[in-house]
């Protein structure tokens, strides 16, 4: 009774003592009220005439009533208790009443409040047909006690999997409005009087939002073939209505990507919109590594994005960035640092209003923390700022292949131009199929000619054979909106121009980060069992051993127990997690793609090492010593033979193996073959289709791969063969290279 108006308690208090039980009642006020919210007024009429109706019957009854109108309000009377179970009270059924009568998706059988219109009264009519009418209307959409008790208990028979139930969305999916046709055949978003096609609308953008994994586009102006035709003004502000509307039903965003007129006497615009879920719950996680030459302006580049402040023309920001004193003091990145760049579902950046100078950074009052960013945000960006200088190139190949990076920026300085070390990021990026696109710095202090030139051969080695990307510079918004919906198929590379000191063009380089899509589809790889990959080991005091790493499938939750492995005899232990913490908030379950950090029970660093895995303890894994992998020599000086120990690296193990080639007797630069690889002092636990890069000095080469054989396993007989074969002697050509 609360919350209803005074009109609703007086039609309460009739239906009342009409049926003589509350729970009809309510059932009959709450069809009304799911009717006022989810349909529209056409609906919502019909529905006030079925209770006048009803109500009509009543009163017009009420001197008629007979034996059979008693044995009949009896009938249902014992029908309703038999239904609804004892154990719900009046309030929470009729809460749950409510919850399932304001969803649009009937259950099998059930009709329609338009089909349920009741006939014309009769003289003759009695109580009976009254009741006849209210028993249909409880039937629309009402769950029975039965399901409600079963999800309740936690029950799954003929109820949702705890999985289905946080899916389920509002707007489910009704296979009666798949045939719901538009109103008007060239405005998508014309909804007025047409209950069912918002309906539809709800339902796909919910759906889209989901296949998103949290985003999705929508365009605004195309006719029904999909063809951009613009509409006037008044329909265009009427569809941005109609898009608000639907993000507050489904608890989401919006923002305008682009904006284009076709047609200027009238004016008819089209547009393209950003619809991103809210991130009070959930967020968008997305990595991206930042590489390219040392001194090319990395560092810089991601203090200016993640802090709001413009540099200074000499290393002002970059402090900001760096872990270590030593890189302070050199001006050189020899680590790995995490920076993260926040948005919000309108596209906004979290953590900063404005980009602002040094000066005005001595008034900012209060930078947002890992904590407070991870509460605003709806995406969040997480940057991997890798070392340049080819001393650190273990290090930056550990952060490329150990981060799981979405996409990769090459940045190249304007005055330098392409270096050799460019290319060996570059290498990397094609080697691991990592999408990148290129940021062009420093064009502030470059003459026109030099950055010429400079773009120049950007685009030329993009377009080479073994690169063949479409460079694509990016001038505008358009250009943004192209770059962001093709990158994602790694055929494209987008060229951003930008200044760090004077901000230019930092506006589109944000923009296009925040459209970036997800490139790996999660959602599937949740369903799978759990497995985290640890790149990280810390001591906290009173907390014990923590591990970091990013969960490269299923879901994990505290109080979990897990394999903890391989160790150095190749065997796996079981752990308990004790706590799990992204980005410094505690959260009760982390699932595939975030990166976290967990408290393991009873366990001590020493025991824990880079490129073990925490895997669920139903699974049975298994430690490997040798492996098969399809490779391809990118460089070598001379030849490769057997029993050559190269550094492997493959996620975040990183170790020496000897090879054995098996179908040749050596490899030379550009040679592909299938290698076996034997790890040197223990084992490690890979799996079949994983990259890894191996290099020795300035010998590098990439493969997948393809056969893992564990401890003990039976070696192939063409192995053993290529194992006696006596190492040939040098070609004289080889000898003389």
């Amino acid at each position: 009774m609360d919350g209803m108006t005074k009109e609703g308690k007086e039609e309460y208090r009739k239906l009342h003592a009409w049926c003589k039980t509350s729970d009809l009642a309510m059932q009959v006020i709450n069809a009304k009220n799911g009717a006022h919210n989810f349909y529209t007024n056409k609906t919502e009429t019909l529905a006030t005439n079925l209770i006048q109706s009803i109500l009509l019957k009543v009163e017009g009854s009420s001197a008629q009533k007979s034996k059979q109108g008693a044995e009949s309000r009896k009938k249902l009377k014992q029908q309703e208790e038999d239904d609804f179970q004892s154990d719900s009270d009046e309030e929470d059924l009729a809460a749950d009443t409510t919850t399932t009568t304001s969803s649009p998706e009937q259950p099998e059988g059930a009709q329609s409040v338009e089909e349920l219109t009741p006939p014309q009264p009769e003289d003759t009519s009695s109580s009976s047909a009254a009741v006849d009418v209210a028993t249909k209307l409880s039937q629309v959409n009402v769950q029975t006690a039965s399901e409600v008790a079963a999800q309740r208990r936690g029950s799954t028979e003929g109820t949702q999997t705890a999985a289905d139930a946080a899916n389920a969305s509002l707007f489910a999916r009704n296979p009666e409005l798949e045939n719901v046709q538009r109103p008007d055949p060239d405005n998508e978003w014309e909804v007025e009087g047409a209950p069912d096609y918002y309906r539809k609308l709800c339902a796909d953008l919910k759906q889209r939002i989901w296949e998103g994994q949290g985003e999705c586009t929508c365009k605004i102006g195309l006719d029904a073939n999909g063809n951009p035709k613009g509409l006037s003004e008044a329909d265009y502000d009427k569809a941005i209505e109609t898009l608000t509307k639907i993000g507050e039903d489904l608890q989401a965003g919006f923002s305008i990507m682009a904006e284009k007129i076709m047609k200027e006497n009238p004016i008819r615009k089209c547009g393209e919109i950003l619809i991103r879920r809210w991130g009070e719950e959930d967020y968008i996680d997305m990595r991206i590594a930042i590489c390219g030459n040392v001194d090319s302006g990395k560092s810089t580049l991601v203090g200016v994005l993640t802090k709001g402040l413009l540099d200074n023309g000499r290393g002002l920001v970059r402090q900001k960035v760096f872990k270590h004193k030593h890189e302070a003091d050199t001006g050189r990145t020899s680590s790995i640092s995490e920076q993260l760049m926040g948005f919000d579902s309108t596209g906004n950046v979290v953590n900063y209003a404005e980009l602002r100078s040094s000066e005005e950074e001595k008034h900012t009052k209060h930078q947002l923390n890992s904590k407070e960013l991870s509460e605003k945000s709806s995406k969040i960006i997480t940057f991997y700022d890798l070392a340049g200088h080819e001393k650190y190139l273990k290090t930056t190949v550990l952060g490329m292949t150990g981060s799981m990076p979405d996409y990769a920026c090459i940045v190249i300085s304007a005055n330098n131009g392409v270096q050799r070390m460019t290319k060996e990021h570059l290498g990397l990026c094609l080697a691991l199929k990592i999408p990148f696109f290129c940021v062009i710095t420093r064009i502030d202090m470059c003459p026109d000619v030099v950055q010429k030139n400079t773009t120049e051969t950007v685009v030329k080695i993009f377009k080479q054979p073994g690169v063949h990307k479409l460079p694509y510079q990016v001038r505008n918004n358009e250009d943004v909106v192209i770059c962001a919906k093709n990158i994602k198929d790694d055929r494209i590379a987008p060229i951003f121009h930008v200044s760090n000191v004077t901000g230019e063009n930092l506006g589109l380089l944000r923009k296009f980060l925040n459209l970036l899509p997800i490139r790996k589809d999660w959602n599937e790889l949740a369903k799978l069992p759990s497995e985290a990959i640890i790149d990280s080991t810390f001591f906290v005091p009173g907390v014990g051993a923590v591990v970091g790493g990013i969960v490269s499938s299923g879901v994990l939750h505290p109080n979990d127990t897990i394999l903890l492995g391989p160790n150095p005899n190749g065997h796996f232990r079981q752990a308990v997690i004790k706590s799990i913490h992204v980005k410094q908030v505690p959260v009760n379950a982390v699932s595939a793609g975030q990166a976290a950090c967990f408290a393991l029970k009873k366990e001590r660093r020493s025991d824990i090492r880079k490129g073990m895995v925490m895997m669920d303890a139903k699974c049975k894994p298994q430690a490997i010593h040798e492996f098969e992998a399809e490779v391809v020599v990118l460089y070598h000086s001379t030849t490769i033979q057997s029993n050559y120990q190269p550094v492997v690296h493959c996620h975040t193990v990183r170790q020496s193996c000897a090879i054995t080639l098996v179908d040749r007797e050596l490899l030379r630069t550009g040679d592909k073959a299938k290698v076996r690889f034997r790890f040197m002092y223990k084992p490690e636990y890979v799996k079949v289709g994983s990259k890894l890069i191996f290099r020795e000095g300035r010998t590098k080469g990439l493969g997948t791969i393809t056969a893992v054989f564990p401890a003990g396993a039976p070696i192939p007989a063409a192995v053993k063969e290529a194992k006696k074969v006596e190492p040939t002697e040098e070609p004289e050509e080889t000898v003389k290279q």
